[in-house]
């Protein structure tokens, strides 16, 4: 796991990605997702905690802005963060639509996947049971999609 965030500078907000060696920076209205102990202990009440994946391609190497209500967190990737429960709902209702052609020369089927790869380690107490419900209705339209989901 990478340990986020070090920072280079007091007088800038510069950060340094120490697995990757990558120097980011964020606006000084914005804020750094909580870091979170491998315990999950030091997580604030109320805060899902979350690894945010590193996507395909170079630019999903930094960490990821989300934006709820006009206020920015910036959530690093591959290690543990404490974020609201707004912005994880943010993350996962983030959809793009992709292709999949089983073999070459035979029609692709599009269908709609998550944008970002989020693992959720801790729901806050009380919301496990409304995402469960959500969960399930998304199981059911992928079935609905003739998609199978296990």
């Amino acid at each position: 796991m990478a340990t986020l965030p070090q920072r280079v500078s007091s007088s800038h907000p510069k950060y340094i990605d120490d697995s990757l060696g990558l120097e980011f920076t964020i606006p000084v209205t914005d804020k750094l997702a909580i870091e979170v102990d491998k315990d999950l202990k030091n997580a604030p009440e109320g805060y899902a905690v979350v690894v945010l994946d590193y996507g395909d391609q170079a630019a999903y190497m930094y960490p990821q802005p989300v934006s709820v209500g006009g206020n920015t967190l910036w959530i690093p990737r591959a290690s543990r963060r404490a974020i609201p429960m707004n912005y994880l709902e943010a993350l996962l209702n983030a959809k793009e639509k992709a292709l999949f052609q089983a073999k070459t020369g035979v029609p692709g089927v599009e269908y709609e996947k998550n944008r970002f790869n989020v693992q959720i380690l801790r729901m806050p107490e009380g919301k496990a049971a409304d995402f469960k419900k959500r969960n399930d209705s998304i199981r059911e339209k992928a079935e609905r999609q003739q998609i199978h989901v296990e």
